[in-house]
Parts: structure tokens; C-alpha cells; sequence
């Protein structure tokens, strides 16, 4: 406990702090117990203590009563509360702290911060002013190349249906269905002749066999028009040549060995359609120009080739491998011993059926080599605990690349 009225102890300096009165203090100070829980008297202790702190006074603690005085009501005490502090008033006014990063911002407001901003507002007014001319402007292209967007069109959807169909007839091996197949190579011939057959007085056909059909300067639209609708048939006669492949009985072609004749066939396509557009973009960038500004065109054309021949070159590495693997006869792995096959439970783990010819992996896995084969068509990972086993999958499913070769 602290001594008597020798000068503000701590908890005189503390209740001055608290209450904001310095006759709260005094009192406290004196040794006068302090009735907290009245209003009323804690009033009249203070009036009390206002006047001389009768000197002398002393006493070795201090008491504050705490007990509630059962006689008077009790007033209510906002009037005793003290008067806020200026920090308070400050955080106060600012309101409460929200989350960091602004999330306290509603949609509204983060609408009109954006509209705000004069970058934002010229960006929406130029939107507004030229995006009504630009709609009108790609109508009245769309009008003017009706047919040949049409064409284009017509085209896109057919090759979606064939590839989804050969890739599923391809899925089933043996099971193939050949009216499907028929119909989907009927289709495909019915396509190509009526495109060429409507743009007969082009001589678009040429074009697939590396002829121009154009004696003079065209158009950069022009030349895209022509690369999309001869890349298209292209990948419709790649189409219908897998078609084949897939018809084909099964002792002329072992079905888990066609994956590679599929690859063959799609890596063939791809560098023949790489090939095609040159002539007609080399065409088009070397007769641009003519006198002496010819120089710029045959730049023109040097930068074309640079940029071509990466393609070419990376297309040509993967037809000569997938050459490499129809040449070869590729073995996933071994024939297993009785004792192996017999751990393994005398069931293919892909077909759920007793093993046909059965191999074992590099993982010690077994399967029927039809299974695998099949599986690896589309994979390169066991089965059962993902080794890599296999090269890149790619195209041996008997999918063809949706990739148009415009350049």
C-alpha cells in the first residue's frame, strides 16, 4: 500500500487519469473511502473533497467502497462518463480499420473510382464511338465473302465429324463398325468435289499439287482464302487415307500395330501442309512491289523463309522418325515365364480377360500385347504404377491435328 497525503502516489495519478477530476483525486489522496456504486454520494465526496484536505490526515491504506447503496436508485452514468480523449475523437471520425488492400470497398464505389479515372473514361468513349463502325464494317465483309466463308464453314464441321468418328472406330480394333466407316469416306468425297466443283472457275485444285491457280498479283485476303480452303481438304484426304487404314482386315495389318501407320500418315500430312502455303505467300510478298522498292519485297520474302524453315525442319525430324517406327518393329517387352504369369493372377489387368500372348514389362508388369499396345497408343505409362515405358503417343490414335496451316 502506498503512504498517506505526502503528494500524488500512483493511484492517485492513476484515478486522476481515469475520472479526469482532480477532487476525485484529493479525496483518494486523504484517506476518504469513495462510494463508486451511487452517483449520488460519489457526488457529495466530491463536493466534500473540495473543500481542505484536513491536513494531518493520514492513514496507512486507502478504501474505495464498492457496495451498492440498497436505499437510492440508481441514476444512469452517461453523464459521469469522462469526456473523450482527442485520439479518440480522431479514430472516431476516421471510423473503424478495415481489412488491408481496400476490401472493404463495395462494387458501387470501385464502379465509380473506375469511372473516375480519365484513362478509363476515354478508353469507354472510344469503345463506344468505333465499336458500332467496326460491327457494321465486319457485316459488310462477312456479306461480301458469303460464299467463301460459307465454304470455310462447311468445311470446319466436316472435318470435326470425320476426325471424331475415326478416332472412335480406331478405339474399337476389331470391332469396327464398316458402315460407319463407309459413310464417314462418303461424306469426304462428297465435300471435296463439291468445293472444287462451286469454285471451278478459280482453279483452286491446283493448289494441291503445288501449282498457283493465279497469274497475277492477289490480295494478302486472297492468299489466306486460298491457304485455309486447300488446308482443309488436305487434312479431309488425310482423313480418308486413315479411313482406309482402318478398314483394312486383320491379316493384312495386326490392329495394335497400326498406331505407327496412323502416326506415319498424320506426320506426312503435316509436313506436305507445310510445304503448300510457301508458294503462295512468297508469291505475294515478291510481287507487292515493283521498281526499286522490289528490294523490300524480296526482304520481305528472306524473313518469310527464316521463319518457315524452323517448321519445316521440326516437322520433318518427327516424319522421319515416325518413318524410323514403321520400318522397325517395336516390342513393348518380353514374353513372360509360366511362373510370372502365373503370379500375376492369369487375367489382363486392362481387359479383365485371360492373357493373349502375353508380355512383361520393363516394370515387371503383364498384359496381353494387344492390350498394351493399344494402351500405348494413347499413353506411355504403365498401367499399374506409371513407369514410362513408351515414346510420345501422339496421332497414333488416328487423330488429325485441328491446327489450320495458314502460313
Amino acid at each position: 500500500m502506498a503512504d498517506g497525503a505526502g503528494g500524488e502516489g500512483p493511484r492517485h495519478s492513476a484515478l486522476r487519469r481515469v475520472f479526469g477530476w482532480s477532487s476525485v483525486a484529493n479525496s483518494y489522496g486523504a484517506g476518504r473511502t469513495l462510494n463508486l456504486t451511487n452517483p449520488r454520494n460519489l457526488r457529495s465526496d466530491i463536493q466534500q473533497g473540495r473543500g481542505p484536505a484536513g491536513g494531518g490526515v493520514s492513514s496507512g491504506a486507502y478504501v474505495i467502497d464498492m457496495e451498492a447503496d440498497v436505499g437510492s436508485p440508481t441514476p444512469p452514468l452517461e453523464n459521469l462518463r469522462p469526456p473523450p480523449l482527442e485520439s479518440d475523437l480522431g479514430l472516431a471520425s476516421r471510423g473503424p480499420p478495415g481489412p488491408p488492400g481496400g476490401a472493404h470497398e463495395t462494387g458501387t464505389e470501385t464502379e465509380d473510382r473506375w469511372n473516375s479515372s480519365p484513362e478509363v473514361r476515354a478508353l469507354l468513349d472510344f469503345v463506344d464511338k468505333y465499336l458500332t463502325f467496326v460491327l457494321i464494317l465486319l457485316l459488310k465483309l462477312s456479306f461480301d465473302h458469303r460464299i467463301g466463308l460459307l465454304g470455310i464453314l462447311g468445311l470446319f464441321i466436316t472435318f470435326c465429324h470425320a476426325n471424331s468418328v475415326i478416332k472412335r472406330e480406331v478405339g474399337k480394333q476389331g470391332k469396327r463398325q464398316f458402315s460407319g466407316l463407309f459413310i464417314v469416306a462418303t461424306n469426304l468425297v462428297t465435300c471435296i468435289c463439291f468445293v472444287y466443283f462451286v469454285l471451278a472457275d478459280t482453279g483452286l485444285a491446283y493448289a494441291l499439287i503445288l501449282v498457283p491457280p493465279y497469274s497475277h498479283p492477289i490480295g494478302g485476303m486472297e492468299v489466306v482464302w486460298i491457304v485455309v480452303v486447300t488446308d482443309f481438304v488436305l487434312k479431309l484426304i488425310t482423313i480418308l487415307v486413315k479411313a482406309l487404314i482402318v478398314a483394312l482386315p486383320g491379316f493384312l495389318s495386326c490392329f495394335p500395330r497400326r498406331g505407327k501407320y496412323y502416326l506415319f500418315v498424320e506426320t506426312s500430312s503435316q509436313v506436305y501442309r507445310s510445304v503448300v502455303p510457301m508458294q503462295h505467300w512468297l508469291y505475294y510478298f515478291s510481287e507487292s512491289y515493283t521498281g526499286s522498292t522490289k528490294i523490300f519485297s524480296m526482304m520481305l520474302s528472306g524473313a518469310y523463309l527464316l521463319c518457315k524453315c524452323s517448321d519445316i525442319v521440326a516437322k520433318t525430324k518427327a516424319w522421319k522418325k515416325s518413318l524410323i517406327q514403321v520400318l522397325s518393329n517395336v516390342n513393348y517387352g518380353r514374353t513372360p515365364t509360366a511362373d510370372q504369369t502365373k503370379a500375376a493372377g492369369e487375367s489382363c489387368a486392362i481387359c479383365q480377360d485371360e492373357f493373349k500372348r502375353p508380355t512383361v514389362l520393363a516394370c515387371n508388369h503383364i498384359f496381353c500385347e494387344e492390350c498394351v499396345s493399344v494402351w500405348f497408343d494413347r499413353e506411355r505409362t504403365c498401367p499399374m504404377c506409371r513407369a514410362q515405358i513408351a515414346d510420345d503417343p501422339s496421332w497414333k490414335d488416328g487423330a488429325t491435328s485441328l491446327l489450320v496451316q495458314v502460313f
